[in-house]
């Protein structure tokens, strides 16, 4: 079967970009043929892809002069759709998994792919189809509403007036097209908060089904655990935004003076530098391989995840727990069906600093009960997050779709 993989980025930016190339190479190995339909940018990985790749905006600089072609991409982008419809009429692809597109690639490419009769799978990482908010996240915290006005009035994107009602107003004129619910042949939802939260806003589209991601080794990774015991630390990996929480953690790491190792970057990394201050007991890595970061996790007496929007899944709580270490994670979103409060890890309240210092030393001060913890943990993810079990459900899918169009 050829499937055609589409994604903003080919680079390991997040957790769903990380898991979009995942599942393009466990596809290749399984013998299908895979194709690539990306954004262009500097840190791209497509060596050795069958790849077509679209002119990238860059949505965070205001210079004037690209500002007329970074709203033009959020409304639609016609680039997106010549260079997809020749792209299938080349390789004539059986169908097609859709990741993150958004503001990078615009959901100008669904009428390409339903014109051309390529079905269409859609993994849903984030609430980018409900909200033109994708995070229903802003700097007064979460946006419960998501409409037009919310987004507006809290200034939800960039924290501009401007850029939110550009944004919203894009939003609103894909909703009014369905542009989504028309698009998408097969919604898959990483978790069971996530779906019910699309039917609580009234998603008119395929009502989908859970598919909790998966997670493995890399195949040529060595684990080498660090002695915990002797120099122990506790840890956070991720990128360095806002709806992270590492604020939170920061905080937490003051009252207890515990070691905390910050791996990862990102926009807010100068002013969490500034808020640490001269602690002491906080150190930023900075910016990682996955192999290194895996590493890093595996040494640590526990992880933390202390996210304060809603997480759709939390791939870096369950990548602890592959390792036999602890998490202790927020209890929000999807975060709450990855981690099993006392038994894989503990569950705090998003953003109570009191709560996520108290579980902090308790895992500290009875290193036997976090490594139970972390023994459950890793069976747990070895028998219900199987990677391969994961795809045949997919080819599954594939299949299903395939027979019906």
């Amino acid at each position: 079967m050829k499937i055609l993989v589409i994604n903003k980025y080919w680079y390991d930016r997040g957790g769903a970009d990380v898991y979009a190339h995942w599942l393009a190479r466990e596809l290749q190995g399984r013998g299908h043929e895979v194709c690539v339909f990306s954004v262009d940018h500097p840190r791209n990985e497509l060596d050795g892809w069958n790849a077509e790749v679209i002119s990238g905006v860059d949505t965070e600089n205001r210079t004037v002069s690209k500002i007329p072609k970074t709203i033009g991409r959020v409304f639609w982008s016609f680039e997106a759709q010549k260079k997809l419809r020749a792209f299938i009429e080349r390789e004539q692809p059986d169908v097609a998994h859709v990741h993150n597109v958004y503001t990078q690639m615009s959901p100008s490419i669904f009428p390409v792919l339903q014109s051309m009769g390529v079905p269409v799978v859609a993994t849903v990482h984030d609430y980018g189809m409900t909200s033109a908010n994708y995070s229903l996240f802003d700097a007064h915290g979460i946006d419960r509403l998501g409409s037009w006005w919310s987004v507006v009035k809290r200034r939800g994107l960039q924290d501009s007036l401007i850029a939110s009602a550009i944004g919203a107003t894009a939003f609103q004129l894909h909703k009014w097209m369905r542009v989504y619910p028309k698009g998408v042949d097969r919604m898959l939802f990483t978790s069971e908060f996530v779906m019910r939260l699309f039917a609580a806003r009234r998603w008119s589209g395929d009502p989908g089904a859970v598919l909790p991601l998966p997670f493995e080794l890399p195949g040529d990774f060595e684990l080498r655990i660090t002695n915990n015991e002797l120099d122990p630390y506790l840890l956070f990996a991720g990128r360095l935004h806002k709806t992270k929480g590492v604020h939170v953690l920061i905080e937490a790491a003051r009252k207890t003076g515990l070691p905390v190792r910050i791996v990862g970057d990102g926009p807010d990394m100068e002013t969490l530098r500034e808020q640490a201050g001269a602690m002491t007991n906080i150190t930023f890595v900075g910016r990682l391989s996955r192999e290194d970061t895996l590493r890093e996790m595996a040494g640590a007496r526990a992880v933390v995840v202390p996210s304060i929007w809603w997480e759709p899944f939390g791939l870096v709580a369950l990548e602890p727990q592959a390792l036999g270490v602890p998490v202790i994670a927020s209890r929000t979103g999807g975060l709450t069906e990855v981690v099993v409060h006392g038994q894989t890890g503990l569950q705090v309240e998003a953003g109570d600093v009191e709560q996520l210092a108290a579980a902090m030393r308790r895992l500290w001060n009875n290193p036997d009960e976090a490594k139970k913890m972390g023994q459950m943990g890793r069976r747990r993810v070895a028998t219900q997050y199987k990677p391969e079990d994961h795809v045949d459900a997919i080819e599954l899918v594939y299949e299903q779709l395939k027979k019906s169009k």
